[in-house]
């Protein structure tokens, strides 16, 4: 089939069913020629048709045995000049990148997952990767290389960092690319300005509904927004729309026909429907992806199983409504919309989840712990809240979460370390508030307490027993970078406010010093998120004191501490 295909009554009524079914219809569609809003007739005719190519193999059966699969996922929320940094395109690319090798069929080794990295980086994995697929072609296998991009798109390119990819150049390597199948999803936008918005500027669009060059096989190209749209993020779901609902389609909400497998045309008609419903109410108004599809050959493309993921949740045919999955971090995972009389499972990875169920005047509460087994969520075992318990209702606030910490501190300077200043045993405690300051940056009020003994070498006297202690308290602010989805690495700044005091035992002829100053420094840490709520943490700082009792000087001092964070709001 190619291009948008013609209109007719059966495949209308499976898309229709299919929204009834998934309870996720539109709230509000354009008609839309060409990617251009306007046009006449019913409101969301055009937006139906666009879907129906895929509809129609929903009833042709899917095709996934043997495939050998080749994916190149890229996430970049560094656009370079002239845009804004994105919060979440990365962790989608993460999680887009988790789901295809443990439910797509792509082995570890065929699969690249690039962040952070620029326009040149992606052009030498896909040519890896296209190597790849030649040889596995070569040797008679069936080829699928699937390409992900999530980040900025302006005046016709992709901008990783300061580089640039142009959109006609991808396009062409798909259609080049030598595999039976080769898929595009590109998470990004060419137009609007709104704060956090993919894409800040206008640009010449990169319209898929006109691209029909046929490869091989075939060829599917998927945009999260039409060509004068803009693709949103949001706060509440830690994501952007789009690359949030195919995830949780992906990993089985989309699973229409109940057969265990997701397939192109499901997972697509899910992240559609779900992406207008959700941006309907949106200051940038309603975002309506776009699709090409030009793939010869009788059935669909099954995208997940699954069958291969021995746990997860089953959502039971006696409840229905629409259920939100999140990680120990409060960051949507996954979204489940059903109705009654019918299931739906979930394929999540081993690990801690909070189910949500949010109710009129009420949300339903509940922790599971994920692993080998399939867990039944039913609405009887969560926990009734009422709505202002709930931390996700409305905007979101600040997330709270209180750190002990037990820690060694020492002077830089061996002379202040052997002498004046002797290595010390801190115990300290620190609150600390995230998603409050927006861009992952958290910040945190401190206090420590702690002391040491030394003795005190001078030349013609003694040796005199030192008793050194202190107490401080602290601000910081940090930025967070998640390096998986239980590991964060943090590094921020610090201005602590620092009480010193000496005391010489044996000698009434010398007097304790006290001190008092501010000492700056800087910080870095490292998280790993055991359960929902506790979080493993290290942390190093370094420290500047500029110590003018006995003589001025400049003395720098490190704090290596060890800690459990525990997370409040759940």
């Amino acid at each position: 089939m190619d291009g948008n295909g013609s209109p007719g009554d059966a495949p209308r009524r499976v898309l229709r069913q299919a929204a009834r079914r998934r309870g996720a219809a539109p709230r509000r569609r354009e008609a839309r020629s060409q990617g251009r809003r306007g046009g006449a007739g019913p409101a969301g005719a055009r937006s139906v048709n666009r879907l129906l190519p895929l509809a129609l193999l929903v009833a042709a059966g899917a095709a996934r045995a043997d495939v050998h699969r080749f994916a190149l996922v890229v996430g970049d929320s560094q656009g370079g000049a002239g845009t804004r940094q994105l919060r979440y395109a990365e962790r989608d690319a993460r999680r887009i990148h988790a789901i295809l090798t443990r439910l797509g069929g792509v082995r570890e080794d065929d699969a690249r997952l690039l962040t952070g990295a620029d326009a040149d980086d992606l052009r030498r994995a896909l040519l890896d990767l296209e190597g790849r697929a030649r040889s596995a072609r070569e040797r008679g296998e069936e080829t699928l290389l699937l390409v992900y991009y999530s980040g900025h798109a302006k005046d016709g390119d992709l901008r990783l960092r300061d580089t640039r990819m142009p959109l006609t150049e991808l396009r062409q390597r798909l259609q080049d690319a030598p595999a039976d199948v080769r898929i595009g999803l590109l998470d990004s936008c060419q137009s609007g300005a709104i704060t956090r918005m993919k894409g800040v500027r206008p640009a010449p669009a990169f319209d898929v509904q006109r691209a029909r060059d046929a490869g091989p096989r075939g060829l599917v190209l998927i945009a999260s927004s039409a060509s004068d749209e803009e693709s949103q993020e949001s706060d509440e779901i830690a994501g952007s729309f789009f690359t949030h609902y195919l995830a949780s389609g992906l990993l089985g909400d989309a699973d229409a026909s109940g057969d265990g497998k997701v397939t192109l045309a499901e997972a697509y008609a899910y992240a559609y429907g779900r992406t207008v419903g959700s941006t309907a109410e949106t200051r940038a108004g309603a975002q309506h992806p776009v699709y090409l599809y030009d793939l010869g050959g009788a059935g669909d493309v099954v995208l997940t199983e699954l069958a291969p993921a021995r746990g997860g949740l089953l959502f039971g045919a006696m409840d229905e409504g629409l259920y939100v999955v999140l990680d120990g971090q409060r960051r949507a995972v996954a979204e489940v919309a059903k109705a009654a009389g019918s299931s739906r499972r979930l394929a999540l990875a081993p690990g801690s989840y909070i189910v949500k169920k949010r109710l009129e005047d009420a949300v339903l509460v509940g922790d599971v712990k994920v692993g080998d087994g399939v867990i039944e969520v039913a609405d009887a075992q969560l926990s009734r809240r009422k709505l202002e318990d709930d931390p996700q209702k409305g905007a979101s606030g600040p997330r709270w979460s209180v750190l002990g910490s037990g820690g060694y501190q020492f002077f830089f300077d061996s002379a202040a370390r052997n002498g004046l200043f002797p290595p010390a045993v801190l115990a300290g405690a620190e609150v600390s508030a995230r998603d409050d300051l927006g861009h992952q940056l958290a910040w945190g009020i401190d206090v420590a307490v702690g002391g040491g003994t030394s003795t005190l070498r001078l030349s013609g006297v003694p040796d005199i027993p030192v008793r050194f202690g202190e107490l401080s308290g602290g601000v910081s602010l940090w930025r967070d970078f998640d390096l998986t989805e239980r590991l964060t690495a943090s590094v921020g700044a610090r201005l602590a406010f620092l009480y010193l005091f000496r005391s010489f035992s044996g000698r009434s002829d010398l007097p304790s010093q006290n001190f008092f100053t501010l000492t700056p420094g800087a910080q870095l840490a490292l998280g790993w998120r055991f359960s929902p709520r506790w979080t493993a943490v290290a942390r190093a700082r370094a420290n500047y004191l500029f110590y003018n009792v006995d003589k001025d000087q400049s003395l720098g001092y490190a704090e290596i501490a060890l800690g459990v964070d525990y997370a409040f709001g759940f």
